[in-house]
Order: C-alpha cells, then structure tokens, then sequence
C-alpha cells in the first residue's frame, strides 16, 4: 500500500504518515500516477479531516495543484460528501487569498464558492465569503455566486452570502418561534376560560400582529383557529420547526390551559406562568456533577432530588414525546434530548458519584459539540437552550478557565453562524459548602466575556431544597424564577 492509499482509506496519520515523511520528505509533493492528485487533495476529497489536518500541519501545500489545475479547495467543494465545511475550514487556514477562487476551464470557471452555492452547503459558503471569496467573478455562463444563488430556491443559499442580513434574519426567525408560541398559549388560555389577555401583557402589540396575519382579522372559534394556525405556520418559516410534529402547537396549548387549572402548583398562576411558558420554549439540558466528592454529606441525594424537579416542571406544558437532556461529567448516558420524568429517574437512579471533575472539557464534548455546533451547519438549532450545570467542586483535570472558555467559545461560535449568542443560556448552581467551589463559581459569574449567557445562582441548592422539603408549592416557584434568571433579560 502507498502514501495515496493510505490517505484514499483514512489511515494516513500519526505513526504512518511519520513514517513515509521519514524515508522521504518531500513524499507530499507526489502525485497519483491516476488522478494526478497530490495526497492532501486525496484526503481532502476522501472526507477525511483529521489527515488534512495533519498533512496542514507537516507541510502539506494548501494550493498545490493537482495535474488538471485543481486546488485542494477546488475539489473538496466539488466533490466531497463527508466533514466538507470541517475540510474547507482546515484549507482556507493555509490557503493564500490569492487561491481562494482558483478555478479551472474544465470547470467551467465554477469557483469553490459557486460549487458550495451549487451544493446549497450554507457552512461552507459562510467560510469561503469569510475568506474573501468574490462574488463577482464569473463562470463561463457569465454567471456570479450571487446570481447562482438567486437561482435556488431555497432562500437560505443567498442569505448566507450577506452574513449581515442572514444574522438578522436568523434572529427574527428564532425571535417569531418564542413570541408565536406564546400567542397560541395566549389565544386558547383567553377563549378557552374567559380570561381575557392573562398572558398579552408579555408583548401586545406583537400579538395583536400575529393574531392579524394568523386570523385575518376575524374572530374564530376554537377548531378555526387550530386551522388558521396550521395554514399559518405551513405558509412561514416556522413550518421546519413544527413539520416533525403537527400538533405540537396544540399539545402545548392544551396542557399550558391544563396548568393554569392545576390546584397542586403555582406555576399556573398569573405572575408565574409566562415565565414558566418561557424556560419552556427552552430546550432543558441538566449537566450534572458525578465527582466522587458529590458521595458526601447527602449531596447526591440532593443532585438527583433536583434533577427530578427540573424534569417535572419544565415538561409540564411539552407535547408527548418531548423532554429533556440529561449529562454528568464523566459518565456516559442515554444522549436523548427528549427524556422523559420516568427514564430521567431511572437514568439517576443507576448512576453513581466516582472521577474527577473535568467540567468545561465535557461540556464542549458532551453537550455543546451534540447538542450546538452539530446544528448550526445545517441551521436545525430548533430552539434556544437553557443548560442548568449543577456542580459541588472546582474544576480539576483541566486548567480552572476550561468551563469560561467553553461557554466564550459557544457564544463566539453562534455568532458566526448568525445566531444570537443568547440562544444558549446557562444556570450554574452549587451544591454543598465547599469555599472553593464558591469562589470558582463566583469568578465565572463575573467574567464579562460570558455575562450575557451565564446567571450564577447565589443560592446552595441543597441547603433551599431542604428549606423547601415540606413544601412543594414554594419549591416549584423558587425553582422556575431560578430557571427563569438567565434568560428574563
């Protein structure tokens, strides 16, 4: 097997691409005897990211040219299937600006901007516009990116041209979910019992919008209004938030009707349950600490009595089917992001303290990579998130700024995919009376890099679950005006 084969299979890195550099050095350099390709190119087109890196990094030229002309960059936007906006990324980090829209007349003179605008692959063509891709060179049709891209259909293709008015847009779309839903909730609650705008005060004047364009100025009843909403949301953009479940409006409407009823928790109420409709919208992840140290002082009892409770009241008004994530930071669980209260406890019930606390480093891996950075390529992050980190300890195996830097780099990373940083909250909250577990949270709370995503409870979770043991009313609001801090800015 050579140096081609290997990198064609996936297997051209650490020990065996040492190996070949060693018996010669300028083995980079060689070209298929086929396809003309140099190996970088052949990596590159394979999908196989972690040896483009390393290829990079030994040396490798990013604007080589293959036998017919083509760059790396060329062929990856023309023909690769796997890891293309990691691959492309991992190019322009060594390609010269001058190469970026180098192109050949075999093909027709389509940059890798044109070829991404072809592929409708939205990551790829944001990295090659932040690059300095043009978006006035023209093929051989006499054609621009911007003029390709005018010709998809889908929408999305141009917008990512234009960073700024993509951003914008994205803000609008994730800002019309929440405020949408809201007014549904509003609408049924108001007709439904006779309590004329309980919920309007959170936004009149964009309900009353929303209430124009959904019933065309007509007043419905109950079985319309379901069907001017389904026409309504069939005919928006918010159609790719709802089509997996077409009556998820109507699920959350009905139960949010069914709370208010709820004699057994406050979270109904008039002042509570905007706010508990709100940390709804909210999809909940739990990150929780599984040290060895939580093994003390009842602090595991207490973690699982918590988690139990955020499970329960933050599922209230979600349709079937939908839930909430659960994560420790060193065991390996169920990564659904739609638990239910029954499969949370049985997830807790069987897990055990043991290990350290590696707690920024897990929840890049465990949390952020899944749950965020895996969606903002293809634009499904769906709903915003509300991560609720429970912890007993300072950090240790990794440096102390490991959890900051986690959360910076989600909010950066949201940002240049045209989310608002907001869209991942966190509630951080400690568990036991450990004084440099205080100090560490307290040092987190008041780093300004991440003062707009981050709300550090000054509360010991323990010592107010206790406070509250007898009383399951008072729990239920502490616990969501908790969960609410974060995000009532």
């Amino acid at each position: 097997m050579g140096i081609h084969e290997d990198a064609q299979q996936g297997t051209l890195i650490g020990d065996t691409l040492a190996r070949y550099l060693q018996s010669n050095p300028n083995i980079l350099n060689k070209k298929h005897p086929v396809t003309g390709r140099a190996p970088l190119a052949t990596a590159a087109v394979a999908g196989f990211a972690d040896e483009v890196e390393q290829l990079l990094e030994r040396g490798a030229k990013a604007d080589a040219l293959s036998r017919d002309g083509e760059t790396a960059l060329l062929l990856v936007t023309r023909e690769t299937t796997r890891n293309r906006p990691r691959i492309i990324q991992l190019l322009l980090s060594k390609t010269p600006a001058g190469s970026v829209d180098a192109t050949t007349s075999g093909d027709g003179n389509k940059t890798p901007l044109m070829y991404a605008v072809l592929r409708e692959d939205l990551e790829s063509i944001r990295l090659l516009v932040k690059a300095g891709a043009s978006l006035t060179a023209t093929n051989d049709s006499g054609l621009t990116a911007e003029q390709v891209a005018a010709a998809s259909s889908n929408k999305a293709v141009a917008r990512a041209l234009d960073p700024e008015k993509e951003q914008s847009a994205l803000g609008k779309l994730v800002a019309l979910v929440g405020s949408f839903l809201l007014f549904i909730v509003a609408w049924v609650n108001k007709t439904a019992n006779g309590i004329a705008n309980r919920l309007f005060g959170l936004n009149p004047t964009l309900n009353d919008d929303i209430d124009e364009k959904v019933n065309d100025g007509e007043t419905p009843n109950k079985v319309q209004f379901l069907e001017n909403v389904d026409e309504f949301v069939k005919n928006s953009p918010l159609e790719r938030f709802f089509k997996g479940n077409p009556n998820y409006i109507q699920e959350l409407a009905k139960k949010a009707t069914e709370l208010k009823d709820d004699p057994s928790t406050p979270l109904g109420q008039p002042d509570l349950l905007p706010k508990t409709i709100k940390v709804t919208l909210h999809q909940q992840v739990i990150y929780c600490d599984d040290s060895g140290s939580m093994s003390g002082d009842g602090r595991w009892d207490a973690q699982v009595r918590l988690v139990k409770k955020i499970t329960q009241i933050t599922t209230r008004v979600l349709p079937e089917g939908d839930g909430v994530a659960l994560r420790f930071i060193n065991q390996n669980v169920n990564n659904s992001e739609k638990l239910s209260l029954q499969e949370i406890g049985s997830i807790i019930a069987n897990a055990q303290p043991n290990g350290g606390t590696p707690i920024g480093t897990s929840l890049r891996s465990k949390i952020l990579e899944p749950l965020v950075y895996s969606k903002l390529q293809s634009q499904t992050l769906a709903r915003p998130l509300l991560i609720s980190v429970i912890t007993d300890g300072e950090p240790n195996q990794e440096k102390d700024e490991a959890l900051v830097e986690a959360i910076k780099e989600c909010g950066d990373r949201l940002k240049q995919a045209g989310y608002s940083r907001e869209s991942v909250k966190f509630m951080i909250g400690q568990i036991g009376t450990a004084k440099s577990a205080t100090a560490f949270l307290e040092r987190v709370g008041k780093n300004q890099d991440i003062a707009d995503m981050v709300f550090v409870t000054s509360d010991q979770l323990d010592e107010r679950l206790s406070a509250f043991k007898t009383n399951e009313g008072d729990l239920d609001r502490w616990l969501i005006e908790t969960l609410f801090s974060p995000i009532k800015g």
